[in-house]
């Protein structure tokens, strides 16, 4: 599929036979204002006697482009029918020639149904397509095929006009960084397995500013946590406060639904009591989401417990790893 820009015109009877004339089911294109530039004929002279052997009116009309239209290509007609909008159809046939008009004589098929009008500037437009639709010239080839099917989806789904913002593209940045970030935590779950998956957060725990001991309980020391996460919280001295987290990790795929992770915080809160000033838990897992029951019985411990109990997963943790360790990452 290729996908081409073509100009409007600046002539508003233009515009609007141009639109009229897609809705009937036949594209056309300017430059095309002498009775001999019929693309086939020119292509033909210029492969038998050259370029030279052109006119300057046929030079100016030819666009060989056209020529190169195939069924299932689209069209993009760039402030049709009005400034700041684009009228978007697809391709069914080969270039045609007829003249019967003063312009516009270029011509093809395309599919009328296939035919919507959008804002340029709407945010259901991803911005590199965005940049590709402004004005380049007579016309110009739309390499963004990815974001153009994407623009299609939204078109078909019919979704109402938002203006293009800092925020509405930011949140088209974070749509296409979360699937790499699920990926990232995936790959440390193939990585790091079981037990190596407690020696990682460990090691980014140890890079967390304010992070003043962190204690890897192991076999019969593992009282409900794997790790026991020393925070300084009010880093001023003579008003330090020192708190103690307790940490779960569990290496997981998909749903996390079991809540063992649950009842180890709950049994660190228990255990550690009287000999650790342990005020908060945290459960990290390398699953993509959480169950139902995990989440019902984290709610039943925050409750009981009154103390805060955070999870960590997926997008988060794959997040977490990159803002404090990210370099541990670069240099493995």
């Amino acid at each position: 599929m290729t996908i081409y820009a073509i100009k409007g015109s600046k002539d508003k009877d233009q515009i609007a036979k141009v639109f009229k004339s897609l809705k009937q089911g036949e594209g056309r294109y300017g430059w095309s204002y002498v009775e001999t530039a019929n693309l086939r004929d020119l292509n033909n002279r210029i492969e038998q006697d050259g370029w030279e052997s052109l006119s300057e009116e046929e030079k100016d009309c030819y666009s060989e482009f056209l020529l190169g239209m195939q069924p299932g290509d689209y069209v993009v007609y760039i402030n049709v029918p009005e400034w700041g909008k684009c009228t978007l159809a697809k391709v069914t046939g080969q270039y045609e020639w007829r003249f019967d008009d003063d312009d516009f004589n270029h011509r093809f098929p395309v599919d009328s149904e296939s035919i919507r009008v959008f804002n340029r500037n709407d945010r259901i437009v991803p911005p590199p397509l965005r940049s590709r639709l402004s004005l380049q010239g007579r016309w110009w080839t739309i390499y963004t095929e990815e974001e153009f099917n994407e623009l299609l989806n939204y078109l078909e789904a019919a979704t109402p006009f938002e203006p293009s913002t800092s925020e509405t593209n930011l949140r088209y940045l974070s749509e296409k960084i979360e699937p790499h970030l699920l990926d990232i935590t995936n790959k440390i779950h193939k990585a790091h397995p079981n037990k190596k998956l407690e020696d990682l957060v460990a090691m980014v725990f140890r890079k967390i500013p304010g992070v003043t001991d962190v204690r890897q309980l192991k076999g019969r020391a593992d009282r409900g946590a794997d790790l026991l996460v020393d925070i300084e919280s009010i880093p001023i001295p003579g008003l330090i406060r020192q708190e103690t987290l307790a940490v779960q990790v569990k290496s997981w795929e998909g749903e996390h639904s079991d809540p063992s992770a649950v009842n180890d915080i709950r049994r660190a809160f228990k255990n550690y009591e009287k000999d650790e000033n342990i005020s908060m838990g945290l459960i990290i897992s390398t699953a993509t989401e959480a169950g139902d029951r995990l989440i019902t019985e984290l709610d039943k411990l925050r409750e009981e417990s009154g103390k805060p109990v955070a999870l960590l997963l997926g997008i988060e943790f794959a997040i977490f790893v990159l803002t404090y360790a990210g370099d541990i990452l670069l240099d493995s």
